[in-house]
């Protein structure tokens, strides 16, 4: 096995594989984001038999024992002659549909035998023609992928996925020239199986067109690049494209582009990229199929998407057992929290308690002053003012009269005192209008220390007298 060895990437490397009927190369990828070439392996190989591919599993073993990447990922463009891909129209259906409706019509859609044969197709951004939608449709014999997949996992590497070479080798073309995704651009992907041309519309393959080698012509060949002009001058579409890249190495490749360069239309459409002429077109494909997306038909043996499928449950159930010990886990650890936080409210509780009863108690008793206060005010709002009352007797006696007592209760007064001539209290009192009922409380007594008549009057207040 020969091969071209460049830096080494600390990252994991994937293995992308060209296969061909009697050949094969290999891209060890390096890198994570955007995985790129670190290696290129290539061997030739015998065609597989109706038992299997045993070349194939021994050069693969050798590869896996060279890199060094045992149980590594892999990832197979399968070339010209092995598997076969075609842009055709096909109603808008689901992937599952249209992988059915191409499986059932693959022998009026592509040169193939009566034999049992897997299909893949996926829908195309391009512009629909009525009711039907363009698909890039690819179909291989579902024995040789069988053989592909069992020469693989014999070789301790574990298959990731076959693809059709025409989508390998658009992904594998964009990757290394990306203006290729901008409006119409070609790809000519010269190798020993001849050239092949890649119509791309917005990074979409919309026409593959495959031009044979040419010592399988019947008529006298002409040189690899004069057929490329030929084919790219006689169809509108192609001739229409903005940019040109050439995939390959050796004289063929070198021909197509000197050919393409010295023509006076085409020449300046030509797209100069770093790799595009570095690396032979298969290893471009090789790189294609690990870096295709779901863009590109998956063209897989039953038993190996079973098993695949089977995978992908143990996975999800994997990941669904963990995601619900995840769940369980952080639940316990916000029950766990919160159970923190109560402890940590209870305990708070319990310091502030008593000051709090005692904070309550004082409010209570507080509420309570105020409530006495405020009938003591409304007492005294409501009660007589009896200072008033009492200058009103001494305005109203006469000047010869004095006071010896005042009493007062809540409905009337009793006045004691001395005057020359007793008579004349009740009558001045009475003329006031601030007291009703004025009488004597007892006789008059002459009061000899005095010199006078001692007299005690009773009286009530006028309800018009009392003031708050």
């Amino acid at each position: 096995m020969k091969g071209s060895t460049s830096r080494r990437s600390l990252f994991p490397a994937r293995l992308g594989l060209a296969l061909g009927p009697d050949r094969l190369v290999a891209v060890r990828m390096a890198g994570r984001l955007a995985p790129h070439p670190a290696e290129v392996l290539e061997c030739a190989l015998e065609p597989p038999t109706a038992e299997g591919w045993p070349s194939l599993a021994e050069a693969l073993r050798d590869l896996s024992a060279e890199l060094g990447v045992q149980g590594a990922r892999v990832d197979v463009a399968l070339l010209r002659r092995l598997a076969h891909a075609r842009v055709l129209p096909l109603p808008p259906l689901g992937r599952a549909e249209l992988a059915a409706l191409v499986l059932r019509g693959a022998r009026r859609h592509f040169a193939v035998r009566d034999e049992t044969l897997v299909a893949d197709a996926v829908r195309l951004p391009l512009p629909r023609d009525g009711s039907l939608a363009p698909a890039l449709a690819a179909c291989a014999p579902a024995e040789l992928a069988g053989h592909v997949a069992t020469a693989c996992t014999a070789a301790g590497l574990r298959v990731s996925r076959l693809v059709p070479g025409a989508a390998a080798l658009s992904a594998g073309a964009q990757a290394l020239a990306p203006d290729l995704r901008r409006g119409r651009a070609l790809v000519v992907a010269c190798s020993a199986g001849g050239a092949e041309i890649l119509l791309l519309d917005g990074g979409a393959v919309a026409r593959i067109q495959p031009l044979a080698p040419a010592d399988s012509l019947s008529v006298e060949p002409q040189p690899l690049g004069a057929r490329v002009l030929a084919a790219l001058h006689a169809g509108e579409e192609m001739a229409s494209a903005a940019r040109i890249a050439v995939c390959g190495t050796g004289a063929a490749a070198d021909d197509v582009r000197g050919a393409l360069l010295t023509d006076a239309e085409l020449g300046e459409r030509v797209v100069v990229a770093a790799g595009m002429d570095g690396l032979p077109a298969d290893a471009v494909a090789a790189m294609g199929a690990v870096r295709a997306g779901r863009e590109a038909p998956v063209l897989l043996h039953g038993a190996l998407t079973e098993a695949r499928v089977r995978a992908a449950r143990r996975r999800t159930l994997v990941q669904t057992a963990g995601s619900a010990a995840l769940l369980v886990a952080a639940a316990w650890l916000h029950l766990d929290g919160v159970r923190r936080e109560v402890d940590a409210v209870r305990a708070r509780r319990e310091q502030i308690r008593r000051p709090v009863a005692e904070a309550i108690e004082a409010h209570a008793t507080v509420e309570q002053l105020r409530a006495e206060l405020a009938t003591l005010s409304a007492l005294e709002s409501a009660a007589p003012v009896w200072s008033g009352e009492i200058a009103a007797v001494a305005r109203s006696l006469p000047d010869s009269a004095h006071l010896r007592t005042f009493v007062a209760d809540s409905g009337g007064v009793r006045l004691g005192g001395v005057a020359r001539s007793a008579s004349g209290v009740v009558p001045a009192l009475a003329a006031t209008r601030r007291y009703d009922r004025v009488s004597l409380a007892s006789p008059v007594r002459w009061e000899q220390g005095d010199a006078g008549e001692r007299f005690d009057v009773a009286a009530f207040l006028a309800a018009a007298a009392v003031k708050p």
